[in-house]
This record gives C-alpha cells, structure tokens and sequence, in this order.
C-alpha cells in the first residue's frame, strides 16, 4: 500500500459514514414531520393546506368551505398562529427543522 492510502481509505469511509448518518437523520426527521402535520390536520379538520414562507411565516392558509358560511379574517389568523407555533416547535424538535419546512407547502390528503 502506498504512503497515504490508508489514510485515504480511513477518509473516504468516515465521510460515507457521515452522508449515510446525515441521510437517517433527515428520513426520521421527514417522518417526524409527517406524522406530526397528519396530526394537525386530524385537530384543525377544516384546514386543508398552508405553505410556510422562507421565516417560517404560515401563508396560503386554506379552509374547507362550508355551504353557507365564510370564514372570517379572526378564524384565518387564528389558525395561522396555531401554524406558527407548529414551526416553531418543529423546528426546535426535528434535526434541520426550520431547513425541512422552509418554502414548504403541506396539504391534507383526501380519499
């Protein structure tokens, strides 16, 4: 073996080592995210989708219509309080949170 191979070989596992443990963690952070936004959807049954901004801001709120009622402006901005602090908790919980919800839009799956 020449000088400095098995350096290089010691390098090059350490680094795929790292890529396969940063691609775990971002799997169950993805999953944490998951389940956590299926759970919100199951509280708030009204809300079927929102996008959150590049600050984490919730925007795009949207409401399942209701045959002879509108939503009105303190129910839109109370469920986007409620968006932020699902970020914010998120964000604090889940390795690379704010990264995985930045620009990000969920959407509830209906079947």
């Amino acid at each position: 073996m020449q000088p400095g191979a098995a350096t290089t070989v010691i390098v090059m596992e350490t680094k795929a080592l790292s890529s396969q443990l940063q691609a775990s963690a971002r799997e169950r952070s993805e999953a944490l995210i998951a389940a956590r936004t299926r759970a919100l959807f199951e509280r708030v049954p009204s809300l079927l989708a929102f996008s959150y901004d590049t600050d984490l801001a919730a925007y795009q709120v949207e409401l399942q219509p209701w045959p002879g009622y509108s939503w009105g402006r303190e129910i839109y901005d109370e469920v986007r309080v409620l968006l932020g602090d699902f970020a914010l908790e998120l964000a604090a919980e889940v390795v690379q949170g704010e990264e995985l919800l930045r620009g990000r839009t969920f959407a509830r799956h209906l079947h």
